[in-house]
């Protein structure tokens, strides 16, 4: 499994790199890649990706340390 950390750092950079709309496009194409390959062990990295990519998106991730509780 991905850190949290390296989750949260991967989806600043790929909002701030490719903007909001590629960002989520990106990690919709892995999930779904991951799904129709059977990788059962990857999905949930790549549904916290998502999930990350949105709150980044959405202005709701810090670009500094995460702290999650």
């Amino acid at each position: 499994m991905v850190s949290t950390q390296d989750l949260h750092m991967t989806a600043n950079y790929l909002v701030a790199r490719d903007g909001a709309a590629k960002a989520i496009a990106f990690a919709v194409n892995g999930l779904q890649a991951m799904i129709e390959s059977g990788q059962q062990a990857l999905i949930p990295d790549w549904q916290a990706l998502h999930a990350f990519i949105a709150d980044a998106a959405n202005g709701r991730l810090p670009a500094g340390k995460l702290t999650v509780h």
